[in-house]
Parts: structure tokens; C-alpha cells; sequence
């Protein structure tokens, strides 16, 4: 896993010269967040992005590349990876939609793209998805714009949805909470969460787990590394109903699961389920702060009715408030303003 997050060399396939393509919004993103490596482009037509020659394919590029990151029609897709295990990549992000989600056709076409890839002995991460981040050394290989305000931190993302997973990021830019890195697997092809997840409880540069998955690739394996974690593992299961299942079919092509079953499991392996974005954020800044070392707390607070709700709910979860010292008192009494 550590090279689709760790490339010395990135070659994006999909660039041209239009100011609307989507090759050139990954090429855009790796050079704001000042990726460290070499970054090669690659269309049929050619030509120059950004200052760099675009190659017409990757058997063109002189150098080896440890990561392909490709954008083009579905069905270009195949040849793409034959060339690029002839190239010697070995990695390689899809971020084209058109397969599995869009039916049968579609999942004979990802059928062969695998059967291409094993023959290549490559990985891949997608398709349908928006790719890998890694803050400590630039990468960034979404073609959607993603909020320059972020910053490095602790927190790995995981997530079927790129949409969704862009919203997590917008969330941690916002309350100024650090990505650590960051990975949308889409119809997760190759690479699921339980690799990701396996990767990512041993990442050094990683403290908080958070994940949004439609479906779950394999529910006895999650466990089992959930349960070897010392790390917290934050999951929005979605996709647990009739009417969330018919949108699942075209976007990942999950399917859905008893959703009874899969609460207790996670319960059972100690994975916390949240289900929208205003638990997520609040699950996140308690988790950044400092660990507590007993069940001593002090309340302090602008408004008197809002201590004593803190105060109820302390000790509804067997916090205690015990009384501040005498000295502490007579110095806050001495700065009343309503005497």
C-alpha cells in the first residue's frame, strides 16, 4: 500500500492542453500542495501542461514511475494498464466512472481490467473513485479541487464516495483539524478498505481512522484487524435501507447489508459508527485532544445554566467536580463585576 501513498514519480494519464480537463485538475492539485516527486502527463494528443511535455503514452516517458494515476474513458482503460505493466508501474488509480455501477456491460469491463492487472502483477486502487493524499510529502491526485486550507495532522480518511470524502476534508480544513492521508476507493476493483485499514493502524503518520463505506468488501476481516487497532476507528455506514440501496447500485454498485448485523459486529470490534457530518466533527476535536488521565474535570462556563448541564451530564458519565481550592475562589472573587 505504501506506494500509493509514498511515489517517487506520478504519471497522469488523461492530460491535455483544454482548460477543462480533468488530467490537468490532478496536475493543478500536486502542484499546490507542493508534491515532492516527479510528475509526468500523459494524453494522445500531446502537447505541454503546466510547463511539462505531455507524453503520448507511458511506454514514451524515459524514466521509471512508481505511480499511475489515470483519468480517461472506461474503455481505454485495459490497454492503458497493459502498457503500463509492460512499462514496469506497478501501481496504478483509476478514477474513471463507467464500470460496475453502470450495469453488466460494465462489470465485464472491470473483470478484464483486473484480469490485466493480475497479469501485470499491479495493484490498483478503483475505479470510480478520486484517489490517494498524503500530506507529509504533497501528493494529492483528486481531479475535484480540494481546500488549500488543510493542514498536516493525525486523521487518515478511507471512503467509497469521493464527494463524501471531499466533505470530510472541507470539515477538517474548517475546524483546523490535520490530514494525515486520505484514500477514495470507489467500486474498490482491487484495493478495499481492509488493505487501507491493515496499512493504516501501523502508519506512524496516523492516530484517528475515519471511513465512509457503502459496503463492507469482507465483514470478518474488518473485525479482525478492527480488533488489533490501538486506534480509533470512526465508520459512516451508509446504504442500510431500501431507498439508499437503489442510489448505491449506480454510484459503487454496493449492496446492502442487515444493517442490525453489521452495528453489532462493529460494536463487537470496537469501531464507533457515526451518521452524519456534525458527530463526525465532534468525535474528531475530542479524539485530537489530550488523553485524560482520571475522572477529575472543571467546568467553567460564561452561562450558569450551561454548567449545571455539564455538571448533569458529568456525572451521568461518572465524571467527578471536585471543589476548586479556597485560594483559587478568593482571586476569581476578587475580579466580579457585579459587585
Amino acid at each position: 500500500m505504501d506506494t500509493f501513498f509514498t511515489p517517487r514519480s506520478v504519471a497522469v494519464v488523461g492530460v491535455s492542453e483544454s482548460p477543462t480537463n480533468l488530467g490537468r485538475r490532478i496536475i493543478q492539485n500536486l502542484i499546490n500542495f507542493q508534491y515532492d516527486g516527479i510528475i509526468y502527463a500523459v494524453g494522445p494528443r500531446g502537447g505541454v501542461s503546466f510547463g511539462r511535455r505531455i507524453y503520448h503514452s507511458v511506454l514514451d516517458i524515459p524514466d521509471s514511475i512508481d505511480l499511475a494515476v489515470i483519468l480517461t474513458p472506461a474503455r481505454t482503460i485495459p490497454e492503458i494498464l497493459a502498457d503500463c505493466g509492460q512499462k514496469g508501474i506497478r501501481r496504478a488509480v483509476i478514477e474513471s466512472a463507467g464500470f460496475s455501477e453502470f450495469g453488466e456491460e460494465g462489470k465485464h469491463l472491470e473483470a478484464h481490467v483486473l484480469e490485466v492487472a493480475r497479469r501485470a502483477e499491479m495493484r490498483l486502487m478503483g475505479p470510480n473513485g478520486i484517489g490517494s493524499m498524503n500530506m507529509a510529502n504533497g501528493l494529492c491526485l483528486p481531479f475535484a479541487a480540494v481546500n488549500e486550507n488543510l493542514t498536516t495532522g493525525h486523521i487518515s480518511i478511507i471512503t467509497q464516495s469521493g464527494g463524501v470524502g471531499l466533505s470530510y476534508l472541507n470539515l477538517l480544513a474548517s475546524e483546523s483539524l490535520g490530514l494525515a492521508k486520505y484514500a477514495s476507493i470507489g467500486n474498490k476493483l482491487d484495493v478495499d478498505e481492509n488493505d487501507l485499514l491493515e496499512y493504516l493502524i501501523e502508519d506512524e503518520e496516523t492516530s484517528i481512522i475515519c471511513m465512509y463505506l457503502e459496503g463492507i468488501s469482507d465483514g470478518r476481516r474488518l473485525m479482525e484487524i478492527a480488533r488489533r487497532s490501538t486506534k480509533p476507528i470512526l465508520l459512516h455506514k451508509s446504504n442500510i435501507g431500501l431507498l439508499g440501496n437503489r442510489i448505491a447500485q449506480s454510484h459503487t454498485a454496493a449492496l446492502s447489508s442487515d444493517d442490525k448485523v453489521v452495528d453489532a459486529a462493529l460494536r463487537q470490534c470496537g469501531v464507533v459508527r457515526f451518521n452524519d457530518m456534525h458527530q463526525l466533527g465532534n468525535f474528531l476535536k475530542v479524539l485530537s485532544l489530550p488523553r485524560l488521565r482520571g475522572r477529575n474535570l472543571a467546568v467553567l462556563s460564561r452561562s450558569g445554566g450551561h454548567a449545571v448541564i455539564a455538571a448533569d451530564w458529568c456525572e451521568d458519565v461518572g465524571f467527578n467536580l471536585p471543589p476548586f481550592p479556597e485560594p483559587f475562589l478568593e482571586e476569581i472573587a476578587k475580579h466580579f463585576r457585579a459587585k
